[in-house]
């Protein structure tokens, strides 16, 4: 791999919580939880040169988080397999979280950032699989580092690992939380008998190795990071507007269905967009409650093929439409206790993903979106000048998308895709320029001047 990023990883410890709840040490996850179950994700941010040094940085985690994990205690657990279902469960028994301090020689105006795999994934540390939480730190020569919060997505989801990062900024500014954190998963009880329609049993797959596509088919797809300002986010939303102004997610999948058109071509007569949902503000009022802080999975899946040359002879405001009502499909509290009843009589199959991830049939975007989520990266030392989610290459053969909002809150939009060289190609060749690669320099990453004698 070219441009190798030198990372010395100077120390790992444990940080325990320094006084958790007195709970039962083995915790259930929820069949919502299973459904994708346990799998490495990580939101890593990428920090500028603080005024403040690096110890300080290090002492301030070291000294707090200790307390912040009374309040996130399953985070200092372990993740184990049930030793009669081998289902994955969490194991409270504060052996801690990992703390890892890391460094590199280069500058962070050296890195190629509209890469993934020259970036991201090079800058995240490997860590173990029962690890609910490996917290990491890696300083660069210029001062800049990183803080990547390592997780697995069996504990929670897009929302959830959005939170945790923003709880510990407002614990370490006020002391305490705007919302205090829910590990309650019993919220999600199969009904009995389960009631559900078989539409689940085509929308998801087990992933498995005769069920997915080889690894090098995998491996052809590219990993970019797209930053979309915010003068290009209102215009959209403008043309994908009708009588209701169009969501951000809205206008955005309505302009990326046509550029996925365009790429698909005459190759074939349709194409498909689908969306994970988050299902916290869309569940009955016996919820409301409950969601309350809820850190783990409350997502679900919709999709819509349609024509090629429909959606491209189509206004963004045609796209934006089926978006909003593909979405209000599934964003109902049946929706959700479907999938848990489902899930009661499907988890110990293995581990499943999305039928249209996959990678057969129709050429496919699944968009995942954090727009809504509030971000707060702050915890001391400036705000990030980008934030993203990373996760390991697998062998799913559709494109991803996973669009979040700057935390600088500018109103501009990074996203992270996954995506074939073709759609890539007429993305950057696109002449309306919506999704522009990140640079080290769009960051504010510049080169030292150099001093002449």
């Amino acid at each position: 791999m070219k441009n190798m990023i030198p990372i010395k990883v100077k120390q790992r410890t444990l940080i325990k919580a320094s006084n958790p709840p007195s709970s039962p040490p083995q915790a259930t996850v929820s069949n919502l939880d299973l459904i994708l179950g346990h799998f490495q994700i990580s939101l890593i941010s990428i920090y500028p040169p603080s005024s403040s040094s690096i110890e300080t940085i290090i002492s301030t985690i070291k000294t707090n988080l200790p307390a912040f994990l009374n309040h996130f205690y399953p985070f200092s657990g372990r993740i184990r397999p049930d030793p009669v279902t081998n289902l994955p469960y969490l194991f409270c028994d504060n052996s801690g979280v990992e703390f890892v301090i890391a460094e590199s020689e280069i500058p962070l105006c050296s890195i190629d950032f509209g890469d993934v795999d020259r970036s991201l994934h090079q800058i995240q540390i490997p860590f173990g699989l029962d690890l609910p939480l490996s917290l990491q730190l890696v300083r660069f020569a210029c001062g800049g580092f990183s803080v990547s919060w390592s997780t697995s997505h069996l504990l929670l989801d897009g929302h959830g690992l959005i939170t945790l990062p923003t709880a510990w900024s407002d614990f370490l500014w006020t002391g305490a939380f705007l919302e205090s954190p829910s590990h309650e998963r019993s919220i999600f009880v199969p009904r009995s008998p389960p009631q559900y329609k078989p539409s689940p049993k085509q929308e998801f797959t087990l992933y498995k190795p005769d069920a997915l596509i080889n690894v090098l088919g995998g491996a052809s797809l590219l990993r970019k990071i797209y930053r979309v300002e915010a003068a290009d986010v209102d215009r959209i939303r403008v043309r994908a507007s009708g009588h209701v102004r169009a969501t951000r997610l809205e206008a955005m999948s309505a302009y990326l269905w046509k550029l996925l058109a365009t790429a698909t071509g005459e190759l074939d007569m349709t194409c498909r967009l689908a969306w994970l949902v988050d299902g916290r503000t869309r569940l009955g009022s016996k919820y409301n409650d409950a969601m309350r802080g809820y850190l783990g999975n409350v997502i679900s899946y919709t999709w819509r093929e349609e024509r090629v040359d429909e959606i491209k002879k189509q206004s963004l405001a045609y796209g934006a439409r089926l978006t909003k009502e593909a979405i209000e499909d599934v964003a109902c509290e049946e929706r959700f206790e479907q999938l848990v009843d489902w899930m009661e009589e499907h988890k110990a199959a293995g581990k499943w993903t999305e039928t249209v991830g996959v990678g057969l049939g129709a050429p496919t975007i699944v968009i995942s979106s954090m727009i809504s989520f509030r971000v707060e990266l702050d915890f001391g030392f400036g705000a990030p000048v980008m934030t993203l989610p990373w996760l390991r290459p697998s062998r799913l053969g559709s494109c991803s998308f996973t669009i979040v909002r700057n935390p600088k809150k500018d109103g501009s939009l990074f996203v992270s895709a996954r995506l074939w060289p073709r759609l890539a190609q007429v993305i950057e060749q696109d002449a309306e320029r919506v999704f522009r690669p990140v640079t080290a320099e769009s960051l504010g990453f510049v080169p030292a001047p150099v001093s002449r004698l």
